[in-house]
């Protein structure tokens, strides 16, 4: 009788924990939960069960690279986590040796083209990287993507190649390494086909890409290998932007872009761009304006120094933006009710890096099986002070 009420009672108390502690455990960083699972199995029920109410974490990071051959990504990185709202050291015991300085597309990807070699990462943390060969056009300065299985080079080539807005395809899903020609960008890009004219998002199914200072935009296909008709990345309201960037939160796309004139920048607009029942208009409505403080914040040490481009990372249902020219403060938006709040700068944690070393910025949105996935990996990680 004695040994019933006993278990019975290891049942009710565990029944209530689990219950009350996933509620708990549903609030707490992604870190804190990888301590949980250790306390006992009560615990560990609890906090598998509690990821069912868990999103994923939409993380900052950056990455350190040498300025010269060999192009070594540093062994340590910093993160942001937004739910913490604390910065995190990553340490890794194996860093990644390129051909070619690395950079970041559309947020998740990092890549790095030589004409030995194409590499890229897509995995949260971008531990685990693939080396397949180049395209078969030369580029220095292009737009790349991952869409879906598709890998997807556009313009950015080399003056002696024929076809300047030229346009590849890799499927990194069949294990070969055949990249395939495919329609060549507009005409209308010509004289803006490259990375630094073009910002780029990504949706599930497309591509887009809009030039950044005129709003000419379009998308690419890569199911049809072709591109739609002329869109116009402007709002109706004539709000004199001179700058613009764009990105996916979630399946909406926003688009940032910088008032004023290059001279004297009066501050930055967000809208979420959404599609109409005619396919070349488009609807702009408007999800936030950056806050003054945060402006002043962006635009670095020395404010007198115009503010040509902002640098845009959305993924999950944050916003991340940092001056092109500048990499000391970050500002974070949060999406919610379709609007963007809770509006934060975030000093780098690691801005006084070498000089030998240039900055990469990306974001992930890290679940808990990415994390754990990263300690098998090697991954440590550790809270900066």
């Amino acid at each position: 009788m004695e040994n019933n009420n006993k278990n019975n009672g290891e049942e009710e108390e565990c029944s209530i924990d689990g219950d009350i502690l996933a509620s708990i455990l549903s609030n707490l960083p992604l870190l804190d939960l990888d301590s949980a699972c250790h306390v006992s199995k009560s615990w560990n029920r609890a906090v598998f069960f509690s990821l069912n109410r868990l999103k994923s974490t939409p993380w900052l990071l950056l990455y350190k690279q040498r300025r010269y051959p060999p192009y070594t990504m540093a062994a340590t990185a910093t993160a942001y986590d937004p739910k913490s709202e604390k910065w995190i050291e990553l340490r890794t015991g194996s860093p990644v040796e390129h051909v070619a300085a690395a950079r970041s597309s559309h947020s998740t990807l990092l890549y790095a083209l030589s004409t030995a070699r194409f590499s890229f990462s897509v995995d949260a943390f971008h531990l685990s990287w693939r080396h397949v060969a180049p395209p078969r056009v030369w580029r220095i300065d292009p737009i790349v993507s991952v869409v879906g299985r598709c890998l997807i080079v556009a313009g950015g080539v080399c003056e002696f190649e024929d076809d300047r807005l030229a346009v590849e395809l890799l499927d990194i899903e069949s294990g070969e390494e055949v990249w395939e020609r495919c329609e060549s960008m507009p005409r209308y890009l010509s004289g803006s086909a490259s990375s630094t004219s073009l910002s780029a998002a990504v949706s599930a199914e497309m591509m887009y890409v809009t030039e950044k200072r005129s709003g000419v935009a379009c998308c690419f296909d890569p199911e049809t290998k072709s591109w739609t008709e002329l869109l116009d990345f402007s709002p109706d309201d004539d709000c004199g932007l001179y700058s613009r960037v764009i990105g996916f939160v979630g399946n909406r796309l926003l688009m940032a872009g910088i008032t004023g004139d290059e001279d004297n920048s009066t501050g930055i607009e967000l809208w979420e761009v959404v599609s109409t029942e005619s396919p070349k208009k488009l609807k702009f409505e408007s999800i936030g304006s950056m806050p003054k403080a945060c402006l002043e914040k962006l635009r670095g040490i020395d404010s007198d120094w115009p503010l040509t481009s902002i640098v845009f990372n959305a993924v999950g249902d944050m916003v991340y933006m940092h001056n092109a020219a500048e990499t000391g403060e970050t500002v974070a938006a949060e999406m919610e009710g379709g609007k963007l709040c809770k509006w934060r700068t975030l000093r780098n944690a690691d801005a006084g890096s070498h000089a030998g070393e240039r900055l990469i910025v990306a974001c992930s949105n890290v679940s808990f099986s990415d994390l754990k996935r990263a300690f098998r990996d090697g991954l440590s990680f550790s809270v900066v002070a």
